[in-house]
């Protein structure tokens, strides 16, 4: 009996851990130069992902270096990515419809810039060409995705050239949902395999 409660402890702790939020926050701008951070939360875990540190960046580095004999033995990109988009294209869009409506939720998306062109009537034509861009991707992101709260700010200066805009979002999903994913992704890169197996057989 005591094992029993054991394993029903165990398993109230993994369903717990995979039930817990995780968010991942994106903070960027622009102003004469590019900065920006991305992090991810989990519980009270606070993970900086971006911009890395130096010895994250050397490792980085490293591992971009690709071995010349090695590549030598994969298929032709080309080849494969024809074979990939005719064999398995429903699996893939399965895949990313279920990542966007599913696996992650917009909590928070909020977009601003002030630009200008130095001249009134090109940066009236700029204004409204952003306006459309930018509420039609939100419209977009709504229909496809689960949005919780958003909000745009595209403010226009009509006397001098400038520009500067910036991007927050917090994107959160669930452990329970990775794995998930993680299954179903798993699941395609096998059969990519296969494919790249079969190609290099034909060459």
């Amino acid at each position: 009996m005591t094992a029993l409660y054991i394993v029903l402890i165990v398993a109230a702790v993994i369903l717990l851990v995979l039930l817990i939020p995780a968010d991942c926050v994106i903070d960027v701008s622009y102003d004469g130069s590019a900065d920006g951070t991305i992090f991810l939360k989990y519980a009270f875990v606070k993970i900086k992902l971006y911009p890395p540190d130096k010895t994250e960046k050397k490792a980085v580095e490293a591992e971009e270096k690709h071995d010349e004999s090695d590549e030598k033995n994969t298929p032709s990109v080309l080849k494969l990515a024809k074979a990939v988009y005719t064999e398995l294209k429903d699996d893939i869009l399965k895949l990313i419809s279920h990542t966007l409506s599913k696996t992650i939720r917009i909590k928070e998306l909020n977009v601003s810039s002030r630009f200008g062109t130095g001249d009134a009537m090109y940066t009236g034509i700029a204004l409204g060409a952003a306006n459309a861009a930018v509420y039609n991707f939100i419209a977009l992101t709504d229909r496809n995705m689960q949005l919780d709260k958003w909000n745009v700010s595209l403010d226009a200066d009509f006397d001098k050239a400038c520009l500067a805009a910036g991007i927050y979002c917090r994107i959160r999903t669930r452990g329970l949902y990775i794995l998930k994913l993680a299954a179903m992704a798993a699941a395609v890169m096998i059969k990519i395999k296969k494919l790249s197996r079969r190609i290099s057989k034909d060459v």
